[in-house]
C-alpha cells in the first residue's frame, strides 16, 4: 500500500465470551461504504479493526501516525473508548477523533466540554456521514453543512452542531455488506485465536417509541435490505462457520418476507451445519407469522427460544413509557400453541418503570404466568441510556426518577480483570410510585420468582399449588419473603446474599455474581442461586415439604400430605443435580408424571391416584462444574433444557414412553 496514504483506525471494543467475540459490524459497515469512493480509497488506508478488549497501552501500540480514529461507543465500551481517545490525542494531537454510537448524546455540548480530546461526533447512522467527513478532511477542517454531526471549531475551539439533517439512503443495499465484500476475511486464518459471532440486520428502524429505548426515537422510519442482500450474508455466515447469528431487527416477524428469511436460515443450517443458533427480537401482534417462523427455526434447532415480551403489564405504566404490548389474547394463543409444539418461549419485564409499584408489579408477573408461560421469565432492572425519554431532565423530574451508576458486568461475558477500564450503567432505583425500600422488595421478589420458576427449582411445585388449590404463583414467593422463620436454610442464606447484592449495587458495585468454580464469566443472581443449589438439592427439597405444609395451612387449604409429598418428589427428581442421582426410578401413587407432561404441553388432565413409574436420565459431568454450568444454565436456560430428561410408564412391565427434556 502507498506509504503516503492517511491511516484510518476503527475502534469497536466488543463483549468477550471466553474466546468468542462478535465481528465488528459497525466498523465493517463504515469501511465498506467509504470504500465505494475512489477518492477515499486512493487517499486513505483503513487499518485492521480494533475490536478486542485490552489495556489502553496495548491498544495504543496498534497506532502508527493516525490521521483519523473512529470510535463506536456503546455502554459496554464507553470508558475504554474515552481513555484510548484521550491518550491517543496526547500522542498524536493532529489525529481527528470521531465518536459515534448510542452512548453519544444528541445534544453533545456538555460531552465536548467534558471530553476535550473529541473533535467530532456523528449522530445516528454513520455510513454516509463518515464518508462525507473523510472527503471533507482531505481539503479542510471545516465540517460545516455535513449533516448529522457536532464538532469542535478548530480555530475558535467552540462547539458547533450541524443545522441540517440529510435524507438517508432509501434502501439499505446502498451500504455494502462488510461480510460479502470480504472486509472481515483477513480475520479468518488458520491461527485465529478467537471464535466469531455475527450480527446481521434485515432492516433498520422501529415503528414504536418506547421511553426506555433509543431504537425508535432515532429511526422511526423503517428501511430494508433486499432479500438477495440478506441471503448473501446468511450464506457468508454459513460458509465461514459462524455458530451464532444475532439479528439486529427491532421486530422480526413484522414483515411478511421475514418468513422467507427464516426459511433461508433453515436451509443454510441444513446444508452447512451453520449457523447453529439464530437470535432475534420478535414483533408484537403478528400471531400466525411468528408461529410459522418459530416452527421453521425450531425444526432446524436454530432458535433457543421465542421472545414474547411485555416490559410491564400495567396500563398506566405503559402509557407513561409510550409502549404498546402484545395483545394478551394473542399472547395466550401463541404460548399455548408453542407449548403444544414444545417450542420454548420466554417473556421479559423491566423492573422500575415510571408508575410501577410492588402491587402492580406482582400482579403483572401473575398475569403472565397464568396466561400460560411455562418456560422463561426474565426480569431486568430498568436501565437508563442517552437519547431516550428516560434520560431527559423533564421526564425524570415528572416521574421522580432517581438512578444509581453501577459497575457494568455483562452477564455470561468474560470477567473483567482489575487492571481493565471499568464500564458503568445507570439503573433506576426510585420513582414517585416506588421508593427505595419498595425497589429492594421488588428486586428480591423477582430474583426469588426467577429462581423458582425460570430456573425450574420450584416450577412443578408452584404449578401444582396453582392447578390444585387455585393459589396464585406469586403467593408462595411473597410468603417466603414475608415469613423467613420457617423457610429452608438454603433460602435463608440466599435471601441474605440477595440483600448483600442490593447493598453492593447501592454502593456502585456490580449486580452480577462471580463464581470461579463454574467458569470465568458473570452469572445472573438467580443463576448463581441455582448453581449453589446444584450441590445441596437433597437437603433443600427435604426441607421444602414441611415448609409447604406450613404455607398451605396458612392459606387455609385442606390438602393430602401424600399427594403434596409426591409433588415435591417429582420436582426433586427433575432437578439436575451436579452429582448424578442414585435414584433414577420411582413409583408414584398419583399420576404426576403424566399430569405434568400434559401440563407442559398445554393439556389438562385430572390428577388422580394412579400408579406410574418415572425414570430419569441424569447426566454425569464427571466433576466438571463449568461443563455443568455451561450445558444446564448457559445453553439450557433459553432452550428449555434445564430439567433432567425423563420418561414414564403406568407399570414396571411396560416399556417407558419417549424421553422428555
Amino acid at each position: 500500500m502507498a506509504a503516503d496514504r492517511r491511516r484510518v483506525y476503527f475502534n469497536e471494543f466488543n463483549v468477550l465470551m471466553d474466546r468468542t467475540a462478535y465481528l465488528p459490524l459497525v466498523s465493517g459497515l463504515l469501511a465498506a461504504y467509504a470504500s465505494k469512493f475512489e477518492e477515499i480509497k486512493s487517499n486513505y488506508e483503513f487499518m485492521p479493526f480494533l475490536f478486542v478488549r485490552n489495556s489502553v497501552e496495548n491498544l495504543l501500540l496498534n497506532y502508527r501516525q493516525p490521521c483519523v480514529a473512529a470510535f463506536s461507543v456503546s455502554v459496554w465500551n464507553e470508558q475504554l473508548n474515552l481513555q484510548v481517545a484521550r491518550r491517543l490525542k496526547e500522542l498524536f494531537p493532529a489525529c481527528l477523533v470521531v465518536f459515534g454510537g448510542p452512548q453519544v448524546p444528541r445534544d453533545s455540548k456538555e460531552y465536548f466540554k467534558k471530553h476535550p480530546f473529541i473533535d467530532l461526533v456523528v449522530h445516528g447512522d454513520g455510513e454516509e456521514t463518515l464518508a462525507a467527513i473523510l472527503l471533507r478532511y482531505l481539503v479542510s477542517s471545516d465540517f460545516s453543512n455535513i449533516p448529522n454531526i457536532s464538532w469542535r471549531d478548530p480555530i475558535k475551539g467552540g462547539y458547533r452542531q450541524s443545522g441540517v439533517s440529510a435524507a438517508r439512503a432509501k434502501e439499505l443495499d446502498d451500504y455494502p455488506s462488510p461480510y460479502v465484500s470480504g472486509i472481515f476475511d483477513y480475520l479468518f486464518t488458520d491461527s485465529q485465536a478467537l471464535n466469531f459471532q455475527a450480527i446481521i440486520e434485515t432492516n433498520r428502524g422501529c415503528p414504536y417509541q418506547c421511553a426506555y429505548c433509543v431504537w425508535g426515537g432515532m429511526n422511526k422510519k423503517m428501511r430494508f435490505h433486499s432479500l438477495e442482500y440478506v441471503y448473501a450474508e446468511i450464506e457468508w455466515c454459513a460458509n465461514h462457520g459462524i455458530r451464532y447469528v444475532f439479528n439486529a431487527d427491532s421486530n422480526f416477524g413484522i414483515n411478511e418476507r421475514d418468513k422467507q428469511i427464516a426459511e433461508k436460515l433453515a436451509e443454510a443450517k441444513h446444508r452447512f451445519g451453520f449457523p447453529e443458533k439464530f437470535r432475534s427480537c420478535f414483533a408484537k401482534n403478528c400471531e400466525e407469522r411468528i408461529y410459522d417462523i418459530a416452527k421453521i427455526l425450531v425444526q432446524e434447532k436454530l432458535e433457543k427460544g421465542i421472545t414474547l415480551s411485555f416490559q410491564s403489564m400495567d396500563s398506566n405504566v405503559l402509557d407513561n413509557i409510550k409502549r404498546q404490548n402484545i395483545d394478551l389474547g394473542i399472547y395466550k394463543k401463541l404460548v399455548g400453541r408453542f407449548n403444544q409444539e414444545g417450542i420454548p418461549v420466554y417473556s421479559e419485564l423491566i423492573l422500575g418503570l415510571p408508575g410501577e409499584n410492588f402491587k402492580t408489579w406482582s400482579k403483572g408477573v401473575e398475569e403472565i404466568l397464568e396466561a400460560g408461560l411455562k418456560d422463561q421469565l426474565f426480569i431486568y432492572p430498568c436501565e437508563v441510556y442517552p437519547n431516550t425519554a428516560l434520560s431527559e431532565e423533564g421526564y425524570r423530574k415528572e416521574f421522580g426518577i432517581i438512578t444509581k451508576r453501577i459497575r457494568l458486568s455483562e452477564i455470561h461475558g468474560l470477567i473483567r480483570q482489575e487492571e481493565e477500564i471499568t464500564e458503568y450503567q445507570d439503573i433506576v432505583i426510585s420513582t414517585t410510585t416506588m421508593g427505595l425500600e419498595e425497589w429492594k422488595k421488588m428486586m428480591i421478589f423477582s430474583w426469588l420468582m426467577m429462581f423458582f420458576f425460570s430456573m425450574k427449582v420450584g416450577f412443578f411445585i408452584l404449578s401444582y399449588i396453582f392447578l390444585r388449590y387455585k393459589i396464585q404463583f406469586v403467593k408462595l414467593i411473597e410468603f417466603i419473603y414475608q415469613d423467613q422463620s420457617a423457610i429452608p436454610a438454603f433460602l435463608r442464606e440466599e435471601l441474605a446474599s440477595y440483600k448483600q447484592i442490593l447493598e453492593q449495587i447501592l454502593q456502585g458495585g456490580r449486580k452480577a455474581v462471580i463464581m470461579p468454580l463454574f467458569g470465568n464469566i458473570y452469572w445472573d443472581v438467580e443463576e448463581a442461586s441455582f448453581l449453589r443449589l446444584s450441590e445441596r438439592s437433597g437437603e433443600f427439597y427435604e426441607q421444602m415439604l414441611p415448609f409447604l405444609e406450613n404455607f398451605l395451612n396458612q392459606q387455609g387449604v385442606s390438602f393430602e400430605q401424600k399427594e403434596l409429598m409426591e409433588s415435591v418428589k417429582y420436582q426433586r427428581m427433575r432437578f439436575p443435580s451436579f452429582m448424578p442421582s442414585a435414584i433414577t426410578e420411582y413409583e408414584f401413587q398419583y399420576n404426576f408424571p403424566e399430569f405434568f407432561e400434559n401440563y407442559l404441553r398445554n393439556k389438562a388432565i385430572p390428577l388422580e391416584q394412579k400408579s406410574q413409574i418415572l425414570r430419569i436420565f441424569p447426566k454425569d459431568f464427571k466433576s466438571d462444574r463449568f461443563a455443568y454450568a455451561r450445558q444446564i444454565v448457559l445453553e439450557g436456560r433459553k432452550s428449555n433444557r434445564i430439567l433432567t430428561e425423563s420418561s414414564w410408564s403406568n407399570k414396571k412391565t411396560e416399556a417407558p414412553l419417549a424421553r422428555k427434556g
